[in-house]
């Protein structure tokens, strides 16, 4: 434990840092993560609340903390979210967590660079950072990436082959600005790239939000052509029921993983035993991953900080029945990753493998 008054300078010096003013010599030799086993506290630090994938992520991220903490692994854990998906807000929020003397912060960020001196700061102090999903780019954290290329690049090839290869098609973006969505939406147009038939004759904003689809789709519909597919970054339903309340023939889209898409996709097949389509998504259960490492660093176990890379999840026609037994409405399908599982998948990284990743089982639960 670190001694009572180095601990009071330890306050003051993040205190100062936070606010922006320098001298304080000690802060970089004081390890905050120099606790008892089980007496941990690791926070979830989430830019963006907007959509069902992040709303799944954090009750992932609680579902395990909260088990890890019945199970006497921490001691507690703090989950906050920023509404506005601002890099302002979100440092403003990670200053708070290093003043409360966190031991761990995972978090998904609202920008590549803008977070860095914060995330510098919290390292500084001993604090372990893990980013995910959304990250940033600071070299002291620890960084978990989803599979975002080939996700992008398998809804943007599966919509233009379900099209024949010709015909107009509606682009809906997800979170603009994000890191993810910069890649997502550029391997899309990577894969349609290889169908020139297919034009693109709509760029509309959707937030990866099925209700904010619907809603800019249903709104651009008539001034459209005639679509034949629509590729979304994240809410392919709120764009197939825009067309649907609308009258229009539903163009091809790839499902995306939330419980909503799931189950229209099982009303299409009740209505059309033929019906083909496939649903594709990053998942959000990768805080339960960054979690897990998180604990791992903690305790001593040795973790390269590199880029892990940590796979999607496909649903076909055969595992949807699984899926939809635990993927509620108002959740996206996820793992629930086990420390054992991610321990499997951080090997296969260190071993140069990044493409056919260990996944785990289907859940029996949902978080």
């Amino acid at each position: 434990m670190i001694h009572a008054s180095r601990r009071r300078i330890a306050v003051i010096c993040v205190a100062l840092v936070a606010l922006g003013l320098t001298g304080c010599g000690l802060a970089s030799s004081i390890n905050v993560a120099d606790v008892k086993p089980g007496t941990y506290t690791i926070a979830l630090s989430n830019a963006f609340l907007g959509n069902t994938w992040r709303q799944t992520m954090v009750k992932v991220f609680e579902h395990t903390a909260r088990q890890a903490q019945q199970q006497g692994l921490i001691k507690g854990y703090k989950t906050e979210n920023t509404t506005d998906n601002t890099a302002t807000e979100q440092i403003a929020q990670l200053k708070s967590l290093i003043l409360q003397r966190v031991n761990a912060i995972l978090i998904d960020a609202a920008a590549p660079a803008a977070l860095n001196p914060t995330i510098k700061q919290a390292c500084d102090v001993g604090i372990t950072v893990i980013v995910f999903d959304s990250l940033a780019t600071a070299p002291c954290a620890y960084k978990l990436e989803d599979s975002l290329a080939d996700y992008g690049y398998k809804e943007g090839q599966f919509v233009a082959s379900a099209m024949g290869g010709k015909g107009n098609l509606l682009m809906v973006r997800g979170v603009v600005g994000s890191a993810p969505e910069q890649t997502i939406h550029s391997n899309q147009l990577k894969a349609i790239s290889k169908y020139p038939q297919v034009k693109v004759v709509g760029n509309l904003i959707g937030q990866a939000s099925n209700a904010v689809t619907q809603q800019v789709v249903a709104g651009a519909l008539p001034s459209l052509p005639t679509i034949g597919g629509a590729v979304s970054g994240g809410s392919s339903l709120g764009a197939a029921q825009a067309f649907q309340s609308a009258g229009k023939p539903i163009p091809a889209v790839a499902f995306d993983n939330s419980g909503e898409g799931l189950r229209f996709w099982s009303g299409q097949l009740a209505k059309n035993s033929q019906y083909a389509a496939a649903s594709v998504r990053t998942e959000p259960g990768q805080a339960a991953a960054a979690f897990w490492i998180a604990l791992d660093l903690l305790q001593g176990h040795k973790v390269k900080n590199q880029i892990y890379t940590f796979p999607n999840i496909l649903i076909t026609r055969r595992t949807l029945p699984d899926w939809l037994k635990v993927t509620p409405n108002g959740n996206v399908a996820t793992w629930l990753w086990t420390r054992a599982e991610t321990r499997r998948v951080v090997q296969a990284n260190l071993r140069g493998n990044t493409t056919n990743l260990p996944q785990p089982p289907i859940p029996t639960t949902a978080p």
